[in-house]
């Protein structure tokens, strides 16, 4: 698979989850929600991590090196992020998430 054939798969699958995120906010307060894809997050982390362990020794001697990628990942991810969304509070600025930034 190529490196744009994997970014596309990766961001439609990160939609397909926002999507379910968002209709969750529809009847949820956000920040319940938020908190709830954030809990999904780490947990599904830390199935792949022991998933990918021989034994709990090698679970237990690879997690501080595990817990250290999937933080800095998801701190890469978030600047990113939200260097993007500093665009929505630009005038000039055309909208890709609109419809997300409603004032409540």
């Amino acid at each position: 698979m190529s490196n744009q054939d994997q970014d596309k798969l990766l961001r439609d699958l990160a939609d397909s989850f926002i999507n379910i995120a968002n209709e969750h906010a529809e009847i949820q307060e956000k920040n319940i929600v938020n908190t709830s894809f954030l809990y999904a997050a780490s947990r599904f982390s830390a199935y792949v991590a022991a998933s990918s362990a021989r034994n709990l020794e090698d679970f237990k001697g690879k997690r501080e090196k595990g817990i250290e990628f999937f933080t800095g990942e998801f701190t890469r991810m978030l600047e990113s992020n939200m260097n993007n969304y500093e665009k929505a509070f630009e005038p000039t600025e055309q909208l890709r998430y609109e419809e997300f930034m409603k004032k409540e």
